[in-house]
């Protein structure tokens, strides 16, 4: 049995016109050189629909070669014509200054020249400034939610690909969920023996051994081999720069290294910023950091806990590895039996914690405080229930964990060797706020680690609130 799973650790302007958006699907066309710009020209393939990250990557990478090609002013005018060459079924350019001003929407023509450098996601992810940073690496991939067009506030996860033109403005295009793989796919061998947390973290450092002994090319060509000896079985390598490229992939997401995609804004289903808090790690000496991975079982999309391990191969490029969870095995086999299914959404969670970290602000620490600490006080709501920290890592209030109120819980780690305290802020701080743990059920006294989706946000530079909902999202 092949199960799809998530091999890149699923991860603008979203202004997607609906189904009934109006453009053209030829199968080719030719675009004549402006004036002044004799000989130009430029021949795009438009397929009648795109449902893959490699042809929106294809898309947007033509976009931005038409663009180098034919200057910026025809550009523009190109990528803000709603009948024009850069419209595909409900897929469509859009262009923006690094400043965040709007330079070309076809659909929205009243943004365009308006600045929307601080737009954010339904769960606050600041997409636009994260489409800049992105796009000055070259090109690559931002991932947030937001609502869908049409569908009133119905929110959906939605993948950009984005590209530098000139240095002084991008392009980019996006799609949703139910458009397409927003979270690009994998066939990864599950069905091999799982090689277990001792066996990741030896292929994972036998792998950083190869790359420091035979230098970044070599060991790039060797990741990269498809038949090579870092195969094996459901592990493979993933390598990357500090600014978050790819410098090698698995054989079945190829176009990611050959296209130098950029991966430091993209989110895994849960919204985890698995790159960017991998890279972190690595800069250091490296870590452990939970994700999940898609697998399909009897037409229900699963997402079970993923286990990476990441190390630095020296102060330039860093690599990591994953896992499922062995204890999930049977799940890929097809086994849902005692599986602890999530009966929390992520927007429960997320909008938990907004609610208590305006209410600590409206009433103060001391409070706030007291309220968090009351197991039937108004933020407890079944196994969802808010806690609070310090900055430096101090429990300060828990209705359930009273044993650790007062404790010091920066240097806590996890059965598999993951500092969730640490990985926790760090997503606060630089990433979307999200992290997986793997952590007893405390509201029902549960012992047996299962999956917990945390989310953290400040009050102040002195505290923080954080929440999570427990269990397998599936759907």
């Amino acid at each position: 049995m092949i199960f799809l799973v998530t091999g890149i650790l699923a991860a603008g302007c979203v202004q997607n016109p609906g189904p009934e958006s109006p453009g053209p699907s030829p199968t080719q066309s030719s675009t004549p050189a402006p004036a002044g710009s004799p000989g130009v020209t430029v021949t795009l393939a438009t397929p009648e629909k795109i449902t893959t990250s490699r042809d929106l990557i294809a898309f947007v990478g033509r976009a931005a070669d038409y663009a180098r090609d034919n200057g910026k002013e025809k550009a523009i005018a190109a990528f803000n014509d709603p009948n024009g060459l850069f419209v595909i079924g409900n897929m469509y350019i859009f262009a923006t200054g690094y400043d965040g001003t709007m330079l070309a929407e076809p659909f929205n023509p009243g943004t365009v020249g308006t600045n929307i450098l601080e737009r954010t996601g339904s769960f606050g992810t600041p997409y636009v400034r994260n489409m800049g940073e992105t796009a000055r690496f070259g090109r690559g991939l931002v991932s947030y939610s937001s609502p869908f067009q049409g569908a009133g506030s119905v929110s959906e996860p939605t993948l950009a690909v984005v590209e530098d033109v000139d240095g002084t403005y991008y392009v980019g295009a996006e799609m949703y969920a139910s458009e397409g793989d927003v979270y690009p796919s994998a066939v990864l061998n599950t069905s091999a023996e799982s090689p277990g947390v001792d066996g990741l973290v030896a292929y994972v450092k036998d792998a950083v051994a190869y790359a420091r002994q035979n230098g970044r090319e070599l060991a790039r060509a060797e990741f990269n081999n498809p038949n090579g000896r870092f195969v094996q079985g459901e592990m493979v390598i993933m390598a990357f720069d500090y600014n978050g490229t790819n410098l090698a992939s698995p054989p079945y997401a190829r176009e990611v290294s050959e296209n130098g995609i950029n991966l430091i804004n993209y989110q895994d289903p849960n919204g985890v910023n698995t790159i960017r808090l991998m890279r972190d790690l690595s800069r250091g000496e490296g870590g452990f950091l939970y994700s999940v991975a898609k697998v399909t079982v009897e037409g229900k999309a699963v997402y079970l806990p993923k286990i990476n391990y990441a190390e630095p191969v020296d102060d330039t490029w860093w690599l990591f590895s994953g896992i499922i969870d062995p204890d999930y095995s049977g799940v890929v086999a097809g086994d849902l039996t005692g599986v602890p299914v999530r009966t929390h959404s992520r927007t429960e969670l997320y909008e938990l914690v907004n609610r208590v970290v305006d209410y600590a602000k409206a009433n103060g620490k001391e409070k706030t405080l007291a309220a968090i600490d009351d197991p039937k006080g108004p933020f407890v709501s079944g196994d969802l229930f808010p806690w609070a920290e310090s900055t430096d890592g101090v429990l300060l209030a828990d209705p359930f964990l009273k044993s650790d109120i007062g404790h010091d819980m920066l240097e806590y780690t996890d059965m598999n060797g993951m500092m969730t305290t640490r990985v926790g802020i760090d997503a606060m701080q630089n990433g979307s706020g999200f992290s997986l743990a793997l952590f007893p059920d405390t509201a029902v006294n549960g012992t047996v680690p299962v999956p917990k989706l945390i989310y953290m946000k400040p009050v102040d530079d002195t505290w923080w609130i954080g929440s999570g909902v427990y269990g397998v999202m599936v759907e």
